[in-house]
């Protein structure tokens, strides 16, 4: 039997997209090289599942992972079947992840131009500062994490005002920094800013299957729990977690963040995957070990993702959606098979 023809029986009408059987092809080059063997298959089996034809619940346990308990596994066709024709047909596992995580700014809403940059420049204006940060130096500064790290980051770099001296310097930029997310609530809460397209549902999937939903941003927690409340709505919001801000002593690209969320929400990091939008995001997750999907924004569309485990320009809606809960699922079987 050739590569596509069990593929095809493997996957049925469970998968639809073709990004979702590269877990598939691993299986196969793993278990077989020209054809599939009855001991080869009863070895695939045993790999899968405890039992030829059980199925997983939110109580079982999923012996596919290492004694992992997930929230639960689909289970798509039969396994260890030989078919009439005798060709066998396969179980396909999707194992749910443990947590989805998003971060904030470019990946729930595509704040940063037209939110963060416009409310940092009308702080500075307030101020009375000869500041202006155009569209193309805010992109270069949001390759520093943090609006408190980015504005010291740029008054080190061309000066800082000559009435603030340097043991007043952390205190003008907290005071800063406060007035500028004050000026970007007025945005969010007055409905400025819309949702990416596909973060709701992608969000109510999850929710739906039992799979923890978290933000792990390294802007500020109030602007984070804003966005959350108004553009997810009171039910939603109040279903995810929100790690944010100097909740942890380093921002992305370190792990931090990540892995305080994983240790909060008590799964292991290589149980859940990451929606992020930018490769400092990219980095933090990856150091984090877990699977991290890119969805595009304004600001990052030629940055390098190449750690990224997929990517995309956003998670879409039906009938334009990219991916789905499903196809994270996939990504996770793959990453364990690889």
């Amino acid at each position: 039997m050739h590569a596509p023809g069990i593929i095809q029986r493997m996957c049925g009408t469970g998968c639809a997209q073709a990004q979702r059987c590269v877990c598939l092809l691993r299986l196969w080059k793993q278990f077989c090289n020209s054809a599939m063997s009855m001991a080869g298959m009863a070895t695939l089996q045993s790999v899968l599942f405890a039992s030829p034809a059980v199925t997983t619940s939110s109580s079982s346990n999923c012996g596919f992972f290492r004694g992992g308990k997930f929230s639960s596994c689909r289970l798509v066709a039969h396994a260890g079947r030989l078919q009439r024709n005798g060709a066998w047909r396969m179980k396909v596992v999707s194992a749910l992840p443990d947590a989805l995580l998003f971060d904030c700014d470019g990946v729930l809403v595509d704040t940063e131009r037209d939110g963060h940059r416009i409310s940092f420049n009308k702080a500075f204006e307030e101020k009375g500062l000869q500041v202006a940060w155009d569209v193309a130096l805010y992109g270069k500064l949001l390759e520093i994490g943090g609006g408190k790290e980015r504005m010291t980051h740029y008054f080190n770099g061309v000066g800082w005002p000559a009435s603030v001296e340097e043991a007043q310097r952390k205190d003008f930029v907290a005071g800063l920094h406060k007035r500028k997310t004050d000026l970007f609530m007025d945005l969010v809460e007055t409905g400025q800013l819309p949702l990416r397209p596909g973060v709701a549902s992608l969000i109510d999937q999850a929710l739906d299957k039992g799979v923890q939903v978290a933000v792990c941003s390294t802007s500020n927690e109030r602007a984070v729990s804003a966005i959350v409340r108004v553009m997810l709505g009171d039910k939603r919001a109040a279903a995810m977690k929100i790690f944010a801000g100097d909740v942890v002593p380093k921002k992305k690209p370190d792990p931090a963040i990540y892995q305080l969320a994983a240790t909060t929400l008590n799964v292991q990091p290589e149980k859940c995957v990451v929606i992020e939008d930018s490769h400092i995001g990219v980095t933090s997750a990856k150091a984090a070990g877990m699977v991290c999907i890119v969805t595009k924004s304004g600001y990052t569309e030629n940055e390098d993702f190449s750690e990224a485990d997929a990517v995309f320009p956003c998670i879409g809606d039906p009938p334009s959606q990219n991916f789905d809960l499903d196809f994270a699922s996939s990504l996770l079987m793959e990453k364990k098979l690889a």
